[in-house]
């Protein structure tokens, strides 16, 4: 049997009955934009599986770690995912609003995958601060100032720059 694939038999049509489950193992590749978790990511799950009238209520935590580059600077970036979740299980399931319950068991990998795509940064960077690139050399900034000239400032913008913020007149809120 698949390690995220949870027999309920004891659950089913049993109302208040829960049972606690740890699971963990590979994943499939999961990925949006640049940043993706592995195929045969090691997967952590933590779930509590409740019967209710309308099937299987799961209320858990999944953890995995997803790899990116940093959009700044280009640096490789591991980071860790960690949701929380909460679905229903169902035997005559609706699609966008409740999982299936196959053969007396659910698979908690559906609503674990779905819950860390939720969660994975669509621009990572390898922290706030990054300083990227030079636009010029390619220089990794974070490293230090490069030797390049400063940009030519455009001459359109030269009348912005001898004002200062105090200068400004702000509305009062």
């Amino acid at each position: 049997m698949k390690p995220f694939v949870v027999n309920v038999a004891n659950l089913v049509h049993r109302p208040a009955r829960r049972r606690a489950e740890e699971l963990s193992g590979p994943t499939s590749k999961l990925f949006v934009t640049e940043t993706f978790v592995p195929e045969g990511g090691h997967l952590e799950v933590n779930v509590l599986l409740e019967a209710v009238s309308d099937g299987i209520l799961a209320v858990g935590e999944a953890k995995v770690n997803w790899h990116a580059e940093c959009r700044r600077c280009i640096r490789p970036i591991i980071g860790l995912s960690h949701v929380e979740f909460r679905e229903m299980y169902s035997e005559n399931p609706v699609e966008g609003e409740t999982y299936p319950i196959k053969h007396e068991s659910v698979d908690i990998e559906l609503v674990a995958r779905e819950a860390i795509l939720l969660d994975l940064p669509l621009a990572p960077l390898c922290r706030e601060e990054c300083a990227g690139l030079c636009l010029t050399c390619g220089s990794d900034l974070n490293d230090g100032p490069c030797s390049c000239a400063p940009a030519a400032i455009d001459p359109r913008w030269t009348a912005l720059s001898g004002l200062s913020v105090d200068e400004l007149e702000l509305p009062e809120s």
